[in-house]
């Protein structure tokens, strides 16, 4: 399958690597230098006030979007055009833009906290890198994910997208993180 921005990698059921263990990552870029993508499905235990001053009013949870530049903020986006120098991932979704206009628009309203997903840091992979760990089966590939993902409960991410790998997959969405809760 070839590999397109958009798409959405599904961590396999036996994957244990702490970083990517059960996780559901958006490709917001792929091109023939690498690709670069977000987790969507960790949470941080942080909130947006939390690690930015002068957003004490918006109580956005902050996740995990991967290993790489820990000490920077990224955001997926539905806003489109309304931030500028906005990043069309596919569909609605955006990624980046001017974070003055992101600011500006969620302390005005304009911008509903259900139309972003923040991110500290991001998950990457050089030219080919992906593509030999898809090849060496530790991701799924799967087309757009057309369920709403900003604001789907982060638990549900990852047994909702490794069920559409196929019928084999369908136990290990029902099986707890720690299995001693099996």
């Amino acid at each position: 399958m070839q590999i397109l921005q958009g798409q959405i990698l599904v961590a396999r059921p036996l994957l244990n690597d702490g970083d990517f263990k059960r996780t559901v990552i958006l490709l917001a870029e792929h091109n023939e230098q690498g690709s670069l993508g977000f987790v969507l499905n960790k949470p941080m235990h942080l909130n947006l006030k939390d690690v930015l001053p002068g957003m004490d009013n918006l109580k956005i949870p902050v996740y995990y979007g991967g290993p790489i530049a820990q000490n920077q903020l990224f955001y997926i986006h539905t806003a489109g055009k309304e931030i500028s120098n906005s990043i069309h991932i596919q569909n609605n979704y955006y990624w980046s833009g001017s974070f003055l206009d992101i600011t500006d628009k969620l302390k005005s309203g304009e911008l509903s906290p259900s139309e972003i997903k923040f991110f500290i840091g991001y998950s990457g992979w050089g030219a080919g890198q992906l593509a030999e760990e898809l090849d060496e089966k530790v991701w799924g590939l799967l087309d757009s994910y057309t369920a709403e993902f900003l604001n789907k409960h982060p638990d549900d991410i990852w047994p909702d997208q490794v069920t559409r790998l196929g019928k084999n997959y369908k136990v290990f969405a029902d099986i707890a993180q720690d299995p001693s809760l099996n």
